[in-house]
């Protein structure tokens, strides 16, 4: 029973977090460039300060459900050795958020009371490549999570 638990919980956690991120990379970001600058400013202040806590709670959760997934299968290494990779992954993804896209992000909270400097763009596009490192690691935490409950088990151990 706390395997099943176990291997739902880090098939959700990790599962919504690459979601949050493939839907920012694919269909928010892009409306960002839609808009004039202004706009644009203040829907990413307005969306960090959305996101800030739940992301980051999403994330921590997201690491935290494949260690337990690793520790409740731990008689099988493929499963535990997925399941940390996948704890990895996520941690990778939180990791590249904390020290690479938040940064810019307190940029561009100052940018958004005043004016955007002249290279916002290539500072952005900087963001941008933070942004899919960190989508790619989250996606990645997830196929591996699913991996892993795809890998056959005795019965011994259910």
């Amino acid at each position: 029973m706390k395997n099943k638990l176990a291997q739902a919980l880090a098939l959700l956690a990790t599962g919504l977090l690459a979601g949050v991120f493939y839907y920012g990379t694919f269909t928010i970001i892009p409306a960002f460039y839609e808009v004039p600058i202004e706009v644009h400013l203040k829907y990413r202040v307005a969306l960090m300060n959305h996101n800030a806590v739940y992301v980051q709670l999403l994330t921590v959760i997201a690491i935290l459900t494949p260690v337990w997934l690793a520790f409740v299968y731990k008689k099988s290494l493929m499963i535990r050795n997925y399941a940390i990779l996948a704890a990895i992954a996520a941690l990778i993804s939180i990791l590249t958020t904390r020290f690479g896209n938040v940064p810019i992000n307190r940029m561009m909270r100052v940018w958004e009371a005043g004016k955007a400097p002249a290279n916002w763009h290539e500072i952005l596009d900087k963001w941008n490549m933070f942004n899919d490192i960190r989508t790619v690691f989250a996606l990645a935490s997830f196929l591996l999570v699913l991996i892993a409950s795809q890998v056959s088990q005795p019965q011994t151990e259910a």
